[in-house]
């Protein structure tokens, strides 16, 4: 009667048997293929054929109809049918007389139909004797009979009686098939966590636990069978039962009347669809949830076969080009420190090993092919590849909202769910951001091997020049410090081959960590606890991500605008204080103090002998002079283009004397260098440096004839007659055009008659000059020296960033390390005490280059003297640097006198006595003891008998000069 109805629910654990062996194979699979770690073709293969069962499984549970059930009721109704439609039968006589298990009710009713009945038993008595007398057969004895609708009754118990004694055990069978689902996917989980979130696959009762559930499956199958078999005979027990009472007062046939058994089937039915309804739900729920499982699965197979991919391109091109040559580098620098060391074949040494396989192969060709490959491409691929390998998973799933669901017997609520967001969430955060900060430590990292291959062939480049340079006496010294330079660019190369070695470990490790934090990420974020909090915080972030956007391109308008405004008023206020400081002083309003601290005066006193304790490598790396070496020239293409034009104009036939204006140390001299370098081939080419004042006519025409040493003339007239009938035409470079003239009566005549040869030799001769900033200021208000000059260029001002280039680019030439030691009253961020190490550094680092910036401005030579003074201390190949704060309140006491002379000396660019004494019309002894007072504290320094102005204190002195309006 219930074979049907069985075996359709025991058929409902069928699909679980398929996947439980599907998921074995699997296992198998794997285990066989444990060793090899990156191989997941085999798991792949075993998951496919294990998605077609869960897809196929969510299909059926979509399109389940719970009639499907019902249908079975056909066998049932079918075995009611066989039964007679009704049965009269003589009553028990349970019928009559009271049970143990009677109500009092009953028991009353029973006492009474007794009653009926042994009275009717007395009548039939009297009328059986009646018979006897007739001599026909006595009525015998019996209880009453009763109707039986056996069909009713048997609908009753084998069908309605039936539906509620078996939803327990659909119930308890729809709930062990949840909990076997649940637990089938826990263990795909764990090998799914196990095989892509380990580096290899870990050891685990996977196999067990898979037939543990078989077992279960098949004594839940005996379980039922018993269940099924116990039913019916229960349900026989009951139709005896009843059919025994129906008709009766104990059991009435209004009880099974058709209508009020479909009324009760059908109540029992409902509650049987809300049933299955609910446990299909959550079946549902599960099995959609574990629809998004694979597919993101099989998206994450694809990612890390795509990371596995991309980190053996990137790793073999890393070898290829970064690790190439390093082992090269150091083998060939050692085998040159030891012939160094042993004085052996040292001009092959430098010839040979270093100055062509090094320099001139090897490092080139290493920058060359580190330049020439990209690497971004790797890492933009992948980025790129990622987001395709998820193009294809749905964006909506219907998945419950609340968390705990799958614990919850109730029907879970469920609404659809944007898997899109979550996915393209964790692709930003897991995989998008870390790819694009490894991209950027990759590039800086191959910036800083470019740098340290660069320096690395500075620093040899370097000791070679200073090895065979002619600007120093020969002899032991200079071998030691070659000796020394090469050692330390043994050590750069070997700290760059670690550096490389290190970086291209950390970049392929870096991609493996990427892939697992993204498989972890996703996974996790895809969780049923996680959904709707993690689809709701990747909504948020994106948000916020937006709008901060918007809000930083904002600031950034505002804040430049702001810095502007700032900085403006900053120079108002800093003028406005000086201007108040000094007219105090003038005005006896303020209290004097010492003329120079003894402090200021002990440093700038002790300039010379500081820098001279300095490596004589470094010394001459640092050495004030015009640069001649391109490696250490500062690219200012403004300059050189407005020089460009001027001569272009002059090979025209345009009027073109060139002059080129800019402080003292600003690097005049060496952008006259490279105007050689452009333009000093194409025309005969004279330079001419003005060393000395000029004061008199007949100096003047001597000099003169040193630049036209072709000519014969005595005089002005004649020169410029002669020039004017030259045949081919010159360039002339007249540098320091400042000394042709004194401040004093008759002390422009010289540079008044320069002007006038300049103006009419222009057509025949280009003329370049260079003046001093502050001179030509002077002269141009006295002279309109502008006048007699086509072009007038001002040297641009270096800012923070070339003036950190430059002295850093200088200093990795040397092959020394740098440590910056903090400043006194040193007042740094509140972070600074959490910072690291190489932090603390890069902040002191910035911090110096900022004060450097800030006390040199546009005086290179200036910052060069200042750094060399700022080294404190050598220690095991490092620099340690310290900025030393010099208080210059002292200029505020200066007389007037003494402000006249720091005024001429920054005029003429320094003044030997006589002309001190010419200027002021002084004694020489007036001169000599004023200039001297100066010198003992280190504001002037005394040079082959000229005074100039401490480059340490130029920038201050100019600056208060301009604040009394002694130069504009």
């Amino acid at each position: 009667m219930y074979t049907n109805y069985s075996t359709k629910l025991i058929s409902s654990l069928q699909p679980i048997e398929s996947m439980i062996s599907t998921l074995q194979a699997t296992l198998h699979s794997i285990e066989e293929n444990k060793g090899v770690s990156d191989d997941y073709s085999a798991y792949k293969k075993h998951s496919e054929e294990f998605k077609k069962c869960v897809q196929a499984y969510f299909q059926a549970i979509n399109n389940f109809d719970v009639s499907e059930f019902f249908d079975q009721y056909a066998e049932i109704k079918e075995s009611i049918a066989g039964f007679e439609a009704l049965v009269v039968e003589f009553q028990d006589k349970d019928r009559f007389y009271s049970l143990p298990a009677d109500g009092l009710v009953l028991k009353t009713r029973k006492f009474g139909k007794r009653f009926f009945l042994k009275t009717n038993w007395g009548l039939l008595s009297v009328r059986n004797k009646f018979r006897t007398l007739f001599k026909k057969e006595p009525i015998p004895k019996n209880y009453w009979k009763h109707k039986i609708p056996s069909q009713q009754l048997a609908e009753l118990v084998y069908f309605v009686r039936f539906l509620e004694d078996v939803t327990p055990i659909v119930e308890d069978v729809l709930s062990f098939r949840q909990e076997i689902f649940k637990r089938l996917k826990a263990i795909d989980k764990q090998m799914e966590t196990n095989l892509l979130g380990a580096d290899k696959w870990v050891e685990n009762d996977f196999q067990q636990a898979l037939i543990e559930l078989s077992q279960q499956i098949g004594a839940k199958k005996i379980e039922l069978d018993i269940n099924f078999k116990e039913l019916k005979e229960v349900l026989d027990a009951h139709y005896t039962e009843l059919h025994a009472k129906t008709g009766t007062i104990e059991f009435s046939v209004g009880k099974i009347q058709a209508s009020k058994l479909n009324r009760k089937a059908l109540r029992i039915i409902k509650r049987h669809e809300k049933l299955f309804h609910t446990f299909n739900s959550r079946a549902f729920a599960v099995f959609e949830h574990w629809r998004l499982v694979y597919e993101v699965r099989f998206s994450n197979l694809s990612v890390t076969a795509i990371f596995n991919q991309r980190e053996a391109k990137l790793e073999s091109s890393l070898q290829e080009v970064l690790l190439s040559s390093d082992s090269y580098f150091v083998s060939i620098l050692e085998e040159a420190l030891a012939r160094i060391q042993e004085e052996k074949d040292l001009q092959d040494v430098e010839d040979n090993l270093l100055a062509k396989q090094l320099l001139a192969e090897r490092v080139p060709n290493y920058i060359e092919k580190l330049l020439e490959t990209d690497f971004a491409p790797h890492f933009d691929q992948l980025k790129l590849d990622c987001s395709e390998a998820f193009a294809n998973v749905s964006s909506n799933y219907l998945l419950p909202s609340k968390k705990g669901w799958h614990n919850v017997s109730s029907l879970p609520k469920l609404r659809e769910t944007n898997v899109l967001d979550i996915v393209s969430g964790c692709i930003e955060e897991a995989i998008d951001t870390p790819l694009l900060t490894q991209k950027e430590a990759l590039v800086n990292g191959i910036q800083k091997s470019l740098s340290n291959t660069s320096e690395l062939a500075g620093i040899v480049d370097y000791a070679l020049e200073y090895f065979n340079a002619k600007d120093h006496e020969q002899g032991g010294d200079q071998l030691v410090e070659f000796t020394a330079g090469i050692e330390r660019a043994v050590q750069k190369a070997k700290e760059n081959k670690q550096h490389n070695i290190e970086l291209s470990r950390d970049a392929v490790a870096q991609i493996n960590t990427i892939n697992s934090n993204f498989i972890t990420e996703i996974s996790s974020a895809i969780s049923p606890e996680n959904l709707d909090e993690k689809q709701t915080e990747m909504i948020r972030k994106r948000r916020i991500r937006n709008a901060k956007n918007r809000l930083i391109s904002g600031l950034l308008f505002f804040k430049v605008i702001l810095s502007s405004s700032y900085k403006k008023v900053l120079d108002v206020s800093k003028q406005a204080h000086q201007k108040y400081t000094a007219y105090r002083e003038v005005l006896g309003l303020s209290e004097k103090k010492e003329t120079i601290g003894s402090e200021l005066s002990n440093y700038l006193s002790e300039t010379e002998i500081s820098i001279a304790r300095l490596p004589l490598m470094y010394q001459r790396l640092f050495k004030v002079a015009p640069i001649t070496n391109a490696k250490f020239r500062i690219e200012r293409e403004q300059v050189i283009q407005q020089l460009e034009i001027a001569y272009s104009n002059w090979t025209s036939g345009k009027f073109a004397p060139t002059c080129l204006v800019g402080e003292a140390g600003s690097g005049i001299t060496s952008m006259v260098n490279v105007f050689k370098e452009k333009f000093g081939h194409q025309y005969a080419f004279y330079r001419f440096d003005l060393e000395t004042k000029i004061s008199s006519e007949e100096e003047f025409i001597q000099f003169l004839q040193t630049v036209f040493a072709d000519l014969e003339f005595n005089s002005m007239d004649e020169l410029i007659e002669k020039v004017q009938h030259l045949k081919g035409r010159r360039i002339i470079v007249i540098e320091n055009v400042h000394q042709l003239f004194l401040r004093k009566l008759h002390g422009f005549k010289n540079l008044t008659e320069f002007f006038r040869l300049i103006s009419q030799t222009n057509s025949q001769i280009f003329w370049l000059s260079t003046c001093l900033l502050y001179t030509y200021k002077y002269l141009n208000y006295t002279l309109k020296m502008s006048d007699h000059f086509g072009y007038v260029v001002n040297l641009d001002s270096l800012n923070r960033e070339q003036l950190t280039e430059i002295i850093i680019k200088r200093h990795k030439f040397s092959g020394f390390k740098l440590h910056f030691l903090p400043p006194k009253y040193f007042h740094p961020k509140r972070n600074y005490k959490r910072m690291s190490e190489v932090e603390k550094q890069n902040y002191l680092e910035a911090d110096y280059f900022n004060r450097l910036y800030k006390f040199a401005q546009n005086n290179l030579s200036l910052a060069l003297v200042f750094w060399m003074r700022s080294v404190v201390s050598i220690e095991d190949n490092n620099f340690y640097m310290q900025y030393k704060h010099l208080e210059y309140s002292f200029f505020n006491t200066l007389s007037t006198a003494q402000i006249t002379t720091l005024h001429a000396l920054v005029l003429h660019g320094g003044l030997r006595l006589e002309e001190h004494a010419a200027i002021f019309a002084w004694k020489k002894e007036e001169s000599f003891a004023h200039l001297m007072v100066f010198t003992d504290d280190g504001i002037l320094i005394k040079k082959n008998g000229v005074y100039l102005v401490n480059p340490l204190v130029y920038r201050q002195i100019s600056d208060h000069l301009a604040v009394l309006n002694y130069i504009h």
